[in-house]
Formats: structure tokens, sequence, C-alpha cells
């Protein structure tokens, strides 16, 4: 066939449509199923918005359940295809700030959350979006200063130091209807506990929930007629009955009026401040972050947004931080092993990682380690650990070079003291190379780790545990207000970046002075924060105008004090000797920093309704002349040479006095150390006048040394109580039956006279049992370990008491 048939035959075929390619129709998505079967990302963004953000709420059980085609529009969680999905998501998310993003602000607010905590939807969908956003994420953390309520200082009724009007007007009632869930002993007991059968603590609880100024308010009231919460007959009646007894209370109560001859400010309630924003946080290669916003609840949610959520469930004595973050006293945070193993893929993978937290001891004499953050399955087998040594930071890690306890631990310095009962921000890195370190307020402790290796033999099923370990052993006290987890070694300028932007939510306060200086829209700020659940944390003092205007004609501010709830506070004036000229011309578009200096100041009522303002000694032109307290002259006293016919042992005999009664050296190395670390704050002379509570504390950190040496030395404590199986636990070791070999021989040991001034030896053995009867409860692995442990307890209750420290 020639080239032209050919053609020929060709364009026959054309007409005929022979020649065209049929197509098939687009494949609809199953609108019950989660699996995506559509067109592929058109871009690398898309592909990254798929990974980060669409693959977790296009699902049935988030946002796929409504927002896809034939549903409702928006079709953002459409899954036919993830293309139109991202079209359709690009308007409700704002990548240089995640957290202003619509989507975020809708389930922040409730709308369809997943979680029972509508914050930790918002911080999670947030984080979702920044994972998207990646270097699109504005790092910057800048506020923009607005007008805030310009409020005159009002009279204001503050609760009395004494319960009498509550218990006159509304303790009847609430201890009556509510005592089945808001009292402590209660079967099912719901905080506040204001109907406690303790008066006192009732009326501290009820103070949260009664509204002085507009009694209308108190939650008392509301829950009963707007919520429909525990009535005892008709919701309507009860409402009624309650807000007659709060405001019989209220009216029974003064306002405290403010003095007229005061310059004061305007005021602010916190609510009122501008939010600080906690961007500027070094993020990348996050695994997993708390930052314990929910306020209520047992659950601690993981919203790093890296799945699955390693969320907390907390159980035992904690309380929830009113400033984000969590009190533990006897508690324990505990994720599921599932849900923990991401830890020990993702970091296995890297080899390397870091844990960031901020935390806040309750105090320098925990022992243990005590367990901050844990990554292990009992006392003797972890993947790593932060725990605490009374001053010293402790990293245990399991690697080629430890055993399954992590040890030898990575410790900060005993002479440094870098551990104190205070807020700090510590973070442990490590990666293979160069080993393990700890940083504390930003700064690296100078240690060497001596024991470099890669990680090896870690364990999938272990726990991610804070405050305890898993074998409810090794409690930790304190506050964590903040923790991340990554799978990256973090630098150092990392580290310092996340400790300058600090933890916890953070108001911008701006009390108005304008009609103090005629300068409109001048302002002294404060950065404010609820710093417990007991106080306020006033900082960084300084003048702003947020026109940009500078000063026309320099004045002085000299004397800031802060008052609250129509009253100067009694407590955390630092700013009372505060003395500044702000020079004419001085540029008050950016603040002007006026004092470096912080304070704490009492909480009363509560974020929402404590109403604070300022008080100045000087202000320009106005001036309050405050009068000098009077005086008082103390009576005198007859002089005496009279002394206490006892004394008690100074540091030297302290310790020869241990290492006599126990029978271990005092040049055993675990006692030397203790030894040089409480010297100082052991008693120095015998004059027992002179004895504080704090050479208490160190004589107890002594004798737990002591006692800890004489009851792990097989040969001291076979000497003492070759009775008592210690290869046994405390059930069978220290049964009824076997108790007596043990408590006997402490006593005789460790009162070895007999004074007619001393305890009665059966009143000691008697409480050494009520001790060992307590100790002796534990739900799980109480062991032989434990064992020892209630042996070296009962040791110390007697060594460190006034039978060894009395002389």
């Amino acid at each position: 066939m020639n080239t032209l048939s050919l053609t020929a035959l060709l364009i026959a075929l054309y007409g005929c449509g022979g020649s065209e390619v049929e197509q098939n129709p687009p494949q609809q998505q199953d609108p019950t199923s989660d699996v995506y079967s559509g067109p592929p990302p058109a871009t690398e963004d898309i592909q990254k918005y798929k990974v980060a953000l669409w693959d977790n709420i296009s699902t049935q059980d988030k946002c796929g359940a409504c927002h896809t085609e034939g549903l409702q529009a928006p079709y953002f969680a459409s899954r036919n295809d993830v293309n139109d999905a991202y079209a359709a998501t690009n308007p409700l998310v704002d990548l240089a700030t995640p957290a202003d993003s619509r989507l975020v602000e809708k389930v922040a607010g409730g709308h369809n959350c997943w979680l029972a905590s509508d914050v930790a939807c918002g911080e999670t969908m947030a984080q979702w979006i920044k994972l998207w956003s990646d270097d699109r994420v504005s790092t910057a953390n800048t506020i923009e200063l607005t007008a805030p309520v310009i409020r005159d200082p009002g009279s204001s009724k503050n609760f009395p130091e004494d319960a009498t009007l509550f218990s006159q007007h509304v303790y009847p009632i609430v201890n009556q209807y509510c005592v089945q869930c808001h009292d402590e002993s209660a079967d099912f007991a719901q905080s506040p506990f204001f109907a406690s059968n303790d008066l006192t603590s009732a009326y501290e609880a009820a103070k949260t929930v009664i509204n002085l100024g507009e009694p209308s308010q108190s939650r008392l009231v509301v829950r009963l007629g707007s919520e429909f919460h525990n009535c005892w007959s008709d919701c309507q009646a009860n409402s009624a009955e309650m807000l007659v007894a709060v405001n019989a209370m209220s009216d029974a109560i003064e306002v405290d009026a403010i003095d007229p001859d005061m310059v004061v400010s305007k005021s602010l309630r916190l609510v009122d401040g501008i939010t600080a924003s906690s961007g500027g946080r070094f993020e990348n290669d996050m695994i997993a972050l708390y930052q314990f916003k929910a306020g209520e609840g047992n659950i601690a949610y993981d919203t790093s947004g890296i799945t699955p959520a390693a969320n907390l469930t907390l159980q035992g004595d904690y309380d929830w931080l009113g400033s984000w973050g969590i009190t533990f006293r006897n508690a324990k945070a505990q994720a599921s092993t599932a849900s923990s193993k991401k830890f020990h893929d993702l970091i296995t993978a890297t080899n390397e990682f870091t844990i960031e937290a901020w935390v806040t001891p309750n105090n320098v004499v925990q022992e243990g380690p005590a367990r901050i953050v844990s990554y292990s399955a009992g006392d003797n087998d972890r993947n790593f650990t932060l725990g605490q040594t009374q001053y010293n930071y402790d990293f245990m890690l399991r690697t080629a070079a430890s055993n399954a306890n992590g040890d030898p631990a990575l410790s900060t310095p005993d002479a440094r003291e870098v551990l104190q009962a205070t807020l700090q921000h510590v973070v442990v890195t490590y990666n293979a190379q160069t080993g393990r370190k700890i940083y504390v307020n930003g700064r690296l402790i100078d240690i060497v780790d001596e024991d470099i290796a890669p990680l090896a033999s870690w364990d999938d099923s272990f726990a991610l545990i804070l405050g305890r370990e898993a074998s409810n052993q090794h409690v930790w006290q304190g506050d964590i207000r903040l923790l991340a987890l990554f799978n990256r070694e973090l630098e150092a300028e990392q580290i310092a970046q996340n400790y300058d932007v600090g933890v916890g939510e953070k108001f911008f306060l701006l009390f108005s002075i304008s009609h103090l200086i005629d300068l409109a829209e001048t302002y002294v700020m404060f950065e404010v924060s609820q710093f417990d659940n007991f106080s306020y944390l006033f900082n960084g003092a300084s003048i702003v105008n947020i026109n940009g205007d500078s000063v026309a004609e320099g004045f002085e501010v000299n004397g800031i004090r802060i008052g609250m709830n129509g009253k100067e506070s009694a407590q955390g004036q630092s700013y009372a000797n505060l003395t500044r000229n702000i020079s004419a011309g001085q540029a008050l578009g950016e603040p002007h920093p006026i004092s470096p200096l912080g304070t704490i100041i009492g909480l009363e009522k509560g974020p929402s309704l404590d109403e604070f303002f300022l008080t100045f000694d000087k202000l320009g032109e106005h001036t309050n002349v405050r009068v000098p307290g009077v005086i008082v002259t103390p009576e005198e006293l007859p002089a005496t040479t009279e002394t206490a016919h006892i004394g008690i042992r100074n540091f030297a005999e302290i310790n020869h006095s241990m290492s006599s009664l126990t029978g271990v050296s005092p040049a055993n190395i675990k006692v030397f150390d203790t030894y040089q670390l409480v010297k100082r704050q052991l008693p120095s002379i015998e004059n027992i006048d002179t004895f504080i509570s704090a050479q208490q504390m160190g004589v107890t950190q002594l004798a737990i040394a002591y006692c800890d040496q004489a009851i792990e030395d097989v040969s001291i404590r076979d000497a003492w109580m070759p009775n008592i199986d210690f290869n046994q636990p405390p059930a069978v070791a220290l049964s009824q039956a076997n108790r007596a070999d043990m408590i006997d021989p402490i006593v005789n040991r460790m009162m070895p006279l007999s004074l007619s001034t001393q305890p009665q030896a059966l009143d000691v053995s008697d409480e050494l049992s009520d001790l060992v009867d307590k100790l002796s409860q534990c739900s799980t692995n109480c062991d032989a370990q434990r064992t020892r442990t209630i042996a070296k307890a009962s040791c110390t209750a007697v060594l460190a008491s006034a039978v060894m420290l009395v002389q």
C-alpha cells in the first residue's frame, strides 16, 4: 500500500470514530472510606499539605464527616481530590501564624472537636498547620499593642479573712445539697470542694465560685439556673435560693474604697490584657508536645501533631495550674505503651534525641533519682529518664555502654547545686558521637559524658511516664509547665531560643496614665501571668505610647505600687522604691523599660475577677504624700542569763554519732559526699535555741545516706536483722509475725541508752509499725527492693530524730 492510500485509510477511520481513545469516567471516593484513591498531589507543597494536615483532618472521625462534596462547604476535607481540598483549605489557614487560622479558631471554640478538650483540639490543629507551613511560620515574637478597656478603679468587695458570713448564708445550702460530690471525702469527689466538712477548706474553695460584685454571676448560681447542674428540686427555684444566700453574704461585706489621695492609673483584669504570643520556639523535629492547657480532667494531651498522639493519663494527687501546667504531689501521668512506641521508633531511627522541660521542683531533698520524665517499665528497666537527686538533675540512658537501668547516669555536679526549687528550663540531649549533655536555663552545664556509645537494646513496650516510676516508686514532687521531645539533638542556640521565649500563658497589661501626664494613649505596661493557683507574676515594667508619640514635656515616675480589688497589695511591692526621670523627647513608640524586677502578688478572686491598678508616689505633677507608719517600741524585757538545760550535737558530732550507731564508715563515698553537701546546713553550735527547720532537713539527708548504705551492706544488715529475708517482698518479710525482727534491732541500735527524758521504746516501735503499714501499700511491683526501702525509711526515722540529736 502506498503512502497516499494509507493516509486516505486513516482519514476514513478517523471519520468513523475508530481512532478515538475512550476515556474512563473519574472515580468517586467512597464517602464512608478513609482510604484515598484520587489523583496524586500536583505539587510539592500539596504533598506536604497532604501528609501534615489533610491526612489527619479528612478522616470520618474529624472534618471528613462533614466538609466533603455533597455535605457541607467548604470542601477542605474532600477525599475525591486532594488538590481541590488544598485549594479549599488555603483561605482557612494562616501559614505565617498557624494559631490565627480559621480552622484552629473553629475547633478551639468547640466546633466538632474530636477530643475531650477544645483547647487540645485547637493546639493540635495549629501544630498540623505548622508542620505544613514549615519555614513559612513566623518565628518573630511580635506583639501588636492595642488600646485596652479604659476602666476607673472601682470600689470592690473582698472576702473577709474568717468564714463567718459564708457559714451563715451559703454553707448551709451547699453542705446539705452538694456534699455528695463537692466534698473531698465523697465517693465521687469533684473539685472545688466548697461543701467540705472542714469549713475553712470549704470557704477557700467557695471563693472561686462566688462573685461578690455581681452575685447573679456566681458559678454557684449560674450552674443551677442556666446549666441545670444537680438541682435538688426545681432548678430555677434552687438557683434563686442560692442567689438569695450569696446576696445576703455580699450585702454584709463593706466596700473597699480607694483612697481619694492616691495617684492611680486606670484598672484592668488579667483577661483584659493582650496575650503575649508564645511563638518563636524552635520546634523542628518535635515528636511530642505537652503544654498542659486543658486545665481540667485526667488527660494531658500530646499536641505535637505527630501520630499517634501519646496522651498522658493522670492519676494520684495532682492539680492543674491556672497558668498551664500540672502540680505533681504524689501523682503519675502515663502514656499507653502503644502510643509510646513512637518514641522508640523515631528516636532509634536517628540515634539522637532531646528532652525539653520547664519544671519547678518542690524541694531539693528528693532522692531516687525521683522520676521527672521516664520512658521505662520499672525500677530497673528504662530507655531513658530525666530525674532529680537533691540539687542534681540526672540523665539515665540505655546504650551499648550502660546497663538495663541506664547507669551510669550523667548528673550535674554536686558542688554547683544546679537544681533549685524554682522554675527552671532543663534540657537533656544525646547523640551517638558526643554523648549526653544537660542544659539548665539556656546554659550548657560543664560536665563530660564518660560513657559515649550508641543506643542499644531499647524496648518498644515501655511507656512514657511523668512524676513516678511505672512501679509507682521514686515519686517526684513539683510542677511541670511544658514538656517537648525531639528525635534530633537541639543545638545550643536553639535551646537558648526556647529558654528566651519562656513558658505559660502571659499577658501584657497596659495601665493607662494618659490622664495623669497629658499624653494620649500612654501606658505603664507589665508582663503578667498567673504564676500558680495562688499568685500572679508581674514582670518587666515599661512605659509605652501606642500612637508612637514621644514625650513632649519630661516627667518623673516614683514609687509604683500594685493595687488589687480596691486596695494596695500588702506583699510584693518591688517597685515601691523605683525612681525614674522620663526626659522630654523620649521616644515611646517601643516600650521604654523602667524596671527589670519581677514580683509576686497573691491571687484573691481569680483571673477573671481580680482587678488591678497602679498607684504612684509621684507621676508628673501628681504626688501622693505617704505618712510613715508609727514605730512601736517593744516593751523591754529584763535580761536573763538562763539558758536551755539541753543542747544539740554539732555537725561533727552528728556525723560521728550516725557512723557509730549504724556501723557505716564516715569515709563511705556516698556518706562522705552527702556530709560535704549538707555540712554547712547542720548545727554549728550546741545551743538548742538556734536550731531551725532547715538544719533538721540536713540531719535527715545525712541519716538517709547512712541508713541507705547500712541496709545495702549485706554484712551490716545481716548483723542487725539476721531473721529478716530481704529477698522477699514486704508482705512476707515484714508481715505482722516477722515485723519485730526488723523494728526491735533498729530501736535497740538507735536508742542504746535508757534515759528518762527520751521516748519510750514501745512507743517508738508502735510508730515504726504504723510506718511499715503505710509503706507496704503498693499496687504493683511491691518486691524485695521495696522491703529494703522500708527498712531504710524506718532506720532514718529514728536516726534523724531527737534521740540522736539532743544531748
